[in-house]
């Protein structure tokens, strides 16, 4: 993250706005970079603040965004929220706040990347990856989002690299902004690559991987992420006794004839995995 990169949130603004007028100016300790970290700031007003000398006017004319999710990003253009339309995918991202003190998850075309009803992205990404009976050696992240598996995989002292791909520069763009994802270029043991994973596992030579972190966007948006071809590649790549974890969501439930974390299921056992059951919000697999 950029030094001159700050983020405001709804409950951070919200906090401002409780302050009395005749306590300005004050130095409070508060956080800019979502939770991560808290330092001294001069509030010379509800709308003014000045750190390490600089003052920064707040986004009035932006924050009264209705959006309780809203996060709000400083950086060297000025004031804007943290989200954009990209032409070229036609999609549309955002950064979403979830709590205060939590990291924040991304939206992408209103489809959320996160199971944040009871908790929040990080106790989803640990619930994901206790699903692994072992957790170790070489592992594969095959869509990195905000890097958070990556993150938490490569701090088990078991697991000695983990390759995280991840294809959309967009996503890529807002990891490099969003201060919860800093250990993704930081950590040794984790390689981020920007690619897209069926391209890459074409590459990786059989049995070369312990562990398989599939958590791949939501159907509709990556159909090829859960097609019979790519499972065999993933079965290829895995080492006996090797495990793989697939998010599966239960996306369209009212729909569908069968479930698709039951669908997924019959694949797996279609390309060789001898052991397949349900696990947190999808599969485990077992070479």
């Amino acid at each position: 993250m950029d030094k001159t990169s700050f983020f405001l949130t709804p409950d951070l603004i919200d906090w401002l706005g409780t302050i009395p007028e005749e306590q300005f100016p004050c130095s409070r300790p508060i956080s800019l970079d979502l939770g991560r970290s808290y330092q001294e700031v001069i509030l010379l007003s509800s709308t003014q603040i000045r750190i390490s000398q600089q003052e920064i006017i707040l986004p009035l004319d932006i924050i009264q965004d209705k959006d309780r999710r809203t996060i709000f990003l400083y950086d060297n253009t000025g004031w804007k929220k943290w989200q954009h339309f990209d032409s070229a995918t036609n999609r549309f991202y955002k950064m979403i706040h979830v709590a205060p003190g939590k990291p924040p998850t991304i939206e992408i075309s209103g489809i959320k990347m996160h199971i944040t009803q009871n908790g929040d992205p990080e106790q989803d990404t640990l619930n994901k990856l206790k699903s692994f009976r072992h957790l170790h050696g070489i592992v594969l992240d095959t869509c990195t989002g905000l890097g958070y598996t990556a993150i938490l995989s490569a701090q088990n002292p078991k697991v000695l690299k983990v390759f995280s791909c991840e294809k959309d520069v967009n996503v890529h763009l807002l990891v490099r902004q969003n201060p919860w994802s800093r250990e993704l270029f930081q950590n040794p043991k984790i390689i981020p690559l920007l690619s897209a994973v069926q391209d890459l596992v074409e590459t990786i030579p059989d049995l070369f991987v312990d562990t398989v972190i599939h958590d791949p966007p939501r159907f509709s948006l990556a159909a090829e992420l859960y097609s019979q071809t790519f499972y065999q590649q993933l079965y290829r790549i895995l080492k006996k006794g090797g495990e793989l974890y697939h998010y599966s969501g239960d996306p369209n439930q009212k729909i569908r004839r069968v479930p698709l974390a039951v669908a997924t299921q019959a694949r797996l056992k279609e390309v060789g995995f001898k052991t397949v059951q349900p696990a947190y919000a999808g599969v485990v697999a077992r070479k």
